[in-house]
Protein backbone atom coordinates (compact mmCIF):
# COMPACT_ATOMS: atom_id res chain seq x y z
CA UNK A 1 0.00 0.00 0.00
CA UNK A 2 1.18 3.53 -0.75
CA UNK A 3 2.48 5.82 2.00
CA UNK A 4 1.08 8.98 2.88
CA UNK A 5 3.20 10.44 5.33
CA UNK A 6 6.70 9.09 6.25
CA UNK A 7 8.38 9.72 9.15
CA UNK A 8 12.17 8.57 9.89
CA UNK A 9 14.57 9.12 12.78
CA UNK A 10 12.49 11.84 14.20
CA UNK A 11 14.08 13.82 17.69
CA UNK A 12 12.92 16.13 19.71
CA UNK A 13 13.83 17.33 22.92
CA UNK A 14 13.62 20.13 25.09
CA UNK A 15 15.55 21.62 27.77
CA UNK A 16 14.56 18.95 30.87
CA UNK A 17 14.01 15.73 28.76
CA UNK A 18 13.67 14.05 25.10
CA UNK A 19 10.58 14.05 24.02
CA UNK A 20 10.72 11.96 21.02
CA UNK A 21 13.63 9.93 20.59
CA UNK A 22 14.62 8.64 16.88
CA UNK A 23 10.46 7.78 15.33
CA UNK A 24 10.30 5.95 12.10
CA UNK A 25 6.95 5.67 11.04
CA UNK A 26 4.62 5.21 7.65
CA UNK A 27 1.21 6.26 7.61
CA UNK A 28 -0.80 4.05 4.28
CA UNK A 29 -2.92 6.50 2.02
CA UNK A 30 -6.48 6.73 2.99
CA UNK A 31 -5.64 4.78 6.32
CA UNK A 32 -7.13 5.96 9.75
CA UNK A 33 -4.14 5.66 11.98
CA UNK A 34 -3.50 6.30 15.33
CA UNK A 35 -0.34 7.53 18.04
CA UNK A 36 -1.70 5.98 21.16
CA UNK A 37 -0.24 6.82 24.50
CA UNK A 38 -0.18 8.25 27.86
CA UNK A 39 0.03 11.82 28.72
CA UNK A 40 3.88 12.86 28.11
CA UNK A 41 4.59 9.89 25.64
CA UNK A 42 5.23 12.19 22.32
CA UNK A 43 2.50 11.82 20.42
CA UNK A 44 1.10 15.41 20.75
CA UNK A 45 4.65 17.30 20.07
CA UNK A 46 5.01 14.83 16.55
CA UNK A 47 1.46 16.13 15.72
CA UNK A 48 3.04 19.69 16.11
CA UNK A 49 6.14 18.82 14.17
CA UNK A 50 3.97 17.44 11.09
CA UNK A 51 1.89 20.96 11.29
CA UNK A 52 4.53 22.85 11.64
CA UNK A 53 3.91 24.47 14.72
CA UNK A 54 7.15 23.38 15.74
CA UNK A 55 10.76 22.00 13.90
CA UNK A 56 12.17 18.93 14.86
CA UNK A 57 16.13 18.35 15.84
CA UNK A 58 16.71 15.92 13.28
CA UNK A 59 14.49 13.56 11.16
CA UNK A 60 12.12 13.95 8.28
CA UNK A 61 8.96 14.28 7.63
CA UNK A 62 7.55 13.92 3.88
CA UNK A 63 4.18 13.65 2.70
CA UNK A 64 2.99 12.30 -0.33
CA UNK A 65 6.75 12.45 -1.56
CA UNK A 66 7.12 16.35 -0.44
CA UNK A 67 9.92 17.04 2.33
CA UNK A 68 7.84 19.20 4.79
CA UNK A 69 10.98 20.03 6.95
CA UNK A 70 11.42 24.16 6.94
CA UNK A 71 7.76 25.12 5.71
CA UNK A 72 5.44 27.07 7.15
CA UNK A 73 1.91 25.52 8.83
CA UNK A 74 0.18 27.23 6.17
CA UNK A 75 2.63 26.04 3.64
CA UNK A 76 1.32 22.41 4.08
CA UNK A 77 -0.96 20.69 2.76
CA UNK A 78 -2.60 19.54 6.28
CA UNK A 79 -5.25 20.60 8.21
CA UNK A 80 -5.24 20.15 11.96
CA UNK A 81 -8.61 19.84 14.59
CA UNK A 82 -7.57 20.91 18.17
CA UNK A 83 -8.87 19.53 21.67
CA UNK A 84 -10.36 22.98 22.01
CA UNK A 85 -12.07 22.85 18.45
CA UNK A 86 -10.49 26.67 18.48
CA UNK A 87 -13.78 28.05 16.25
CA UNK A 88 -14.03 31.82 15.90
CA UNK A 89 -16.79 32.67 18.31
CA UNK A 90 -18.26 35.43 16.42
CA UNK A 91 -18.88 33.63 13.08
CA UNK A 92 -21.29 31.30 12.57
CA UNK A 93 -20.74 27.37 11.79
CA UNK A 94 -21.52 28.06 7.95
CA UNK A 95 -18.44 31.09 8.16
CA UNK A 96 -16.43 29.43 10.02
CA UNK A 97 -16.25 26.27 7.25
CA UNK A 98 -15.49 28.77 4.67
CA UNK A 99 -12.69 30.48 6.60
CA UNK A 100 -9.89 28.47 5.01
CA UNK A 101 -11.35 28.93 1.45
CA UNK A 102 -11.93 32.53 2.13
CA UNK A 103 -7.84 32.93 2.93
CA UNK A 104 -6.51 30.96 0.23
CA UNK A 105 -8.36 34.00 -2.07
CA UNK A 106 -11.44 31.62 -3.58
CA UNK A 107 -14.47 33.39 -4.72
CA UNK A 108 -17.91 33.49 -3.03
CA UNK A 109 -19.63 31.52 -6.01
CA UNK A 110 -17.21 28.96 -5.59
CA UNK A 111 -17.18 28.84 -1.86
CA UNK A 112 -20.66 28.07 -1.33
CA UNK A 113 -21.41 25.12 -2.48
CA UNK A 114 -18.33 23.14 -0.78
CA UNK A 115 -19.51 24.99 2.47
CA UNK A 116 -22.90 23.63 1.84
CA UNK A 117 -21.83 20.01 1.03
CA UNK A 118 -19.67 20.11 4.41
CA UNK A 119 -22.28 20.95 5.98
CA UNK A 120 -24.32 18.13 4.72
CA UNK A 121 -21.96 15.64 5.33
CA UNK A 122 -21.65 16.27 9.02
CA UNK A 123 -25.23 16.67 9.48
CA UNK A 124 -25.10 20.78 10.75
CA UNK A 125 -27.82 22.32 7.39
CA UNK A 126 -29.77 23.72 10.04
CA UNK A 127 -27.40 24.71 12.34
CA UNK A 128 -25.44 26.91 9.48
CA UNK A 129 -26.18 30.29 10.81
CA UNK A 130 -25.63 29.80 14.23
CA UNK A 131 -22.87 30.89 16.35
CA UNK A 132 -20.66 28.24 18.33
CA UNK A 133 -22.03 29.26 21.74
CA UNK A 134 -25.02 28.49 20.70
CA UNK A 135 -23.78 24.55 18.90
CA UNK A 136 -23.71 21.63 21.38
CA UNK A 137 -20.60 20.03 22.29
CA UNK A 138 -20.83 17.66 19.54
CA UNK A 139 -21.70 20.49 16.92
CA UNK A 140 -19.18 22.12 17.58
CA UNK A 141 -16.92 19.33 17.13
CA UNK A 142 -18.39 18.44 13.66
CA UNK A 143 -17.96 22.21 12.92
CA UNK A 144 -14.21 22.10 13.80
CA UNK A 145 -13.97 19.02 11.18
CA UNK A 146 -15.90 20.19 8.45
CA UNK A 147 -13.74 23.36 8.63
CA UNK A 148 -10.44 21.71 8.69
CA UNK A 149 -11.97 18.88 5.70
CA UNK A 150 -13.33 21.85 3.46
CA UNK A 151 -10.11 22.70 2.15
CA UNK A 152 -9.48 19.33 0.88
CA UNK A 153 -6.07 18.29 2.96
CA UNK A 154 -3.50 15.62 2.41
CA UNK A 155 -3.43 15.26 5.61
CA UNK A 156 -5.48 15.80 8.64
CA UNK A 157 -4.18 15.65 12.56
CA UNK A 158 -6.48 15.51 15.01
CA UNK A 159 -5.38 16.30 18.53
CA UNK A 160 -8.14 14.20 21.14
CA UNK A 161 -10.62 15.96 19.51
CA UNK A 162 -13.42 13.85 21.33
CA UNK A 163 -12.54 14.35 24.89
CA UNK A 164 -14.17 17.18 25.59
CA UNK A 165 -17.57 15.46 24.67
CA UNK A 166 -19.72 13.46 27.25
CA UNK A 167 -19.47 9.26 27.18
CA UNK A 168 -22.23 8.67 25.24
CA UNK A 169 -21.62 11.62 22.58
CA UNK A 170 -18.68 10.33 22.30
CA UNK A 171 -19.80 6.96 21.07
CA UNK A 172 -21.85 8.66 18.63
CA UNK A 173 -19.67 10.94 17.10
CA UNK A 174 -16.50 8.06 16.79
CA UNK A 175 -18.95 6.51 14.56
CA UNK A 176 -19.64 9.46 12.03
CA UNK A 177 -15.80 10.15 12.22
CA UNK A 178 -14.88 6.67 11.13
CA UNK A 179 -17.87 6.75 8.39
CA UNK A 180 -16.75 10.46 7.11
CA UNK A 181 -13.27 9.00 6.77
CA UNK A 182 -14.09 6.40 4.84
CA UNK A 183 -16.25 8.38 2.77
CA UNK A 184 -14.09 10.91 1.63
CA UNK A 185 -10.83 8.78 1.70
CA UNK A 186 -8.24 11.09 3.42
CA UNK A 187 -5.66 10.39 5.81
CA UNK A 188 -6.50 11.01 8.89
CA UNK A 189 -3.52 11.02 11.53
CA UNK A 190 -5.41 10.56 15.08
CA UNK A 191 -4.06 11.45 18.83
CA UNK A 192 -5.11 9.99 21.98
CA UNK A 193 -4.66 8.19 25.29
CA UNK A 194 -8.00 6.36 24.93
CA UNK A 195 -7.58 2.90 24.14
CA UNK A 196 -11.21 2.39 23.44
CA UNK A 197 -11.36 5.11 20.81
CA UNK A 198 -7.93 4.24 19.35
CA UNK A 199 -9.55 -0.09 18.86
CA UNK A 200 -12.75 1.16 17.71
CA UNK A 201 -11.49 3.81 14.80
CA UNK A 202 -7.94 2.71 13.89
CA UNK A 203 -6.42 0.54 11.16
CA UNK A 204 -3.59 0.79 12.23
CA UNK A 205 -1.80 1.89 15.49
CA UNK A 206 1.29 3.08 17.06
CA UNK A 207 1.28 2.59 20.44
CA UNK A 208 4.18 5.49 22.10
CA UNK A 209 5.40 5.56 25.43
CA UNK A 210 8.14 7.48 26.83
CA UNK A 211 9.01 9.22 23.21
CA UNK A 212 9.78 5.85 21.74
CA UNK A 213 7.09 3.29 19.46
CA UNK A 214 6.37 0.31 21.23
CA UNK A 215 4.66 -1.84 18.44
CA UNK A 216 2.71 -0.98 15.23
CA UNK A 217 0.11 -2.55 14.16
CA UNK A 218 -3.82 -3.24 13.64
CA UNK A 219 -5.96 -2.88 17.11
CA UNK A 220 -6.11 -6.75 16.68
CA UNK A 221 -2.96 -7.35 17.02
CA UNK A 222 -2.02 -4.88 19.35
CA UNK A 223 -4.61 -6.40 21.67
CA UNK A 224 -4.19 -10.05 21.09
CA UNK A 225 -0.60 -10.33 20.84
CA UNK A 226 0.94 -7.21 22.64
CA UNK A 227 4.56 -6.74 22.38
CA UNK A 228 5.37 -5.69 25.46
CA UNK A 229 3.60 -5.55 29.35
CA UNK A 230 3.54 -1.63 28.73
CA UNK A 231 1.23 -2.51 25.51
CA UNK A 232 -0.53 -5.27 27.24
CA UNK A 233 -1.29 -2.64 30.11
CA UNK A 234 -2.31 0.39 28.22
CA UNK A 235 -4.80 -1.45 25.93
CA UNK A 236 -6.87 -2.97 28.45
CA UNK A 237 -7.15 -4.43 31.52
CA UNK A 238 -4.55 -7.77 32.38
CA UNK A 239 -4.64 -10.65 35.06
CA UNK A 240 -0.93 -11.58 35.81
CA UNK A 241 -1.25 -14.96 37.12
CA UNK A 242 2.40 -16.34 38.10
CA UNK A 243 3.82 -14.42 35.44
CA UNK A 244 1.08 -15.25 32.37
CA UNK A 245 -1.25 -12.30 31.05
CA UNK A 246 -4.64 -13.32 30.36
CA UNK A 247 -7.59 -10.95 29.69
CA UNK A 248 -10.71 -10.60 32.00
CA UNK A 249 -12.77 -11.36 29.10
CA UNK A 250 -10.75 -15.01 28.34
CA UNK A 251 -10.53 -15.63 32.57
CA UNK A 252 -13.39 -18.10 33.82
CA UNK A 253 -14.71 -18.64 36.93
CA UNK A 254 -16.54 -22.18 38.09
CA UNK A 255 -17.93 -23.78 41.26
CA UNK A 256 -16.89 -27.34 40.11
CA UNK A 257 -12.55 -28.14 39.15
CA UNK A 258 -12.73 -26.83 35.27
CA UNK A 259 -11.74 -29.04 32.23
CA UNK A 260 -8.34 -30.56 32.29
CA UNK A 261 -7.17 -28.61 29.18
CA UNK A 262 -7.73 -25.26 31.34
CA UNK A 263 -5.19 -24.27 33.18
CA UNK A 264 -6.77 -23.21 36.58
CA UNK A 265 -6.21 -21.64 40.41
CA UNK A 266 -8.00 -21.53 43.68
CA UNK A 267 -9.46 -18.11 44.92
CA UNK A 268 -12.07 -16.67 46.61
CA UNK A 269 -14.89 -13.82 45.14
CA UNK A 270 -14.73 -10.39 46.63
CA UNK A 271 -16.99 -8.44 44.66
CA UNK A 272 -19.47 -9.44 41.64
CA UNK A 273 -20.74 -6.38 39.85
CA UNK A 274 -23.69 -6.18 37.66
CA UNK A 275 -22.66 -4.38 34.17
CA UNK A 276 -26.04 -5.24 32.21
CA UNK A 277 -24.49 -7.66 29.66
CA UNK A 278 -22.43 -9.97 32.58
CA UNK A 279 -21.01 -9.33 35.98
CA UNK A 280 -17.62 -8.15 36.67
CA UNK A 281 -16.45 -10.49 39.24
CA UNK A 282 -13.35 -9.71 41.60
CA UNK A 283 -11.61 -12.58 43.07
CA UNK A 284 -8.11 -12.93 45.16
CA UNK A 285 -5.44 -16.01 45.07
CA UNK A 286 -3.79 -17.72 48.41
CA UNK A 287 -0.77 -15.76 47.17
CA UNK A 288 -2.80 -12.77 47.85
CA UNK A 289 -3.20 -12.03 43.52
CA UNK A 290 -5.88 -10.41 41.91
CA UNK A 291 -8.13 -11.50 39.29
CA UNK A 292 -10.78 -9.92 37.52
CA UNK A 293 -13.41 -12.14 35.39
CA UNK A 294 -16.38 -11.74 33.49
CA UNK A 295 -19.17 -14.18 33.58
CA UNK A 296 -22.46 -13.67 31.27
CA UNK A 297 -25.83 -11.85 33.06
CA UNK A 298 -27.55 -15.21 32.91
CA UNK A 299 -25.52 -16.73 34.93
CA UNK A 300 -26.23 -18.15 38.90
CA UNK A 301 -24.38 -14.86 40.73
CA UNK A 302 -21.32 -15.74 42.71
CA UNK A 303 -21.29 -14.39 45.97
CA UNK A 304 -18.65 -12.12 47.79
CA UNK A 305 -16.45 -14.88 50.14
CA UNK A 306 -17.61 -17.43 47.80
CA UNK A 307 -14.44 -20.28 46.88
CA UNK A 308 -14.02 -20.66 43.07
CA UNK A 309 -12.11 -21.96 40.56
CA UNK A 310 -10.26 -19.20 37.89
CA UNK A 311 -9.26 -20.85 34.67
CA UNK A 312 -8.71 -19.96 31.53
CA UNK A 313 -7.52 -22.01 27.60
CA UNK A 314 -3.49 -21.62 27.01
CA UNK A 315 -4.38 -20.60 23.57
CA UNK A 316 -5.79 -17.22 25.56
CA UNK A 317 -2.42 -16.60 27.25
CA UNK A 318 -1.13 -13.12 25.90
CA UNK A 319 2.22 -13.58 24.20
CA UNK A 320 4.46 -11.93 27.04
CA UNK A 321 5.54 -12.33 30.37
CA UNK A 322 4.74 -10.22 33.70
Amino acid sequence: MENALALTALNKSFPSHKVVDGISLNVPKGCFYSLLGPSGCGKTTILRMIAGFAEPDSGDINLNGKRLNGLRPYERPVTTVFQSYALFPHLTAAQNIAFGLERRGEKPAEIAPKVKRMLELVGLEQRADRLPANLSGGEKQRTALARALVVEPELLLLDEPLSALDPALRKRVRLELKQLQKQLGITFLFITHDQEEALSLSDQIAVMNKGKIEQIGTPQEIYLAPASRFVAGFLGAVNWVDGIGIRPESTRISRQKPDPTAKSITAKVVTSTFLGDCFHIETTTEKGAAITAQVPFNEEPFAPGESVHVYWHPADELPVRE
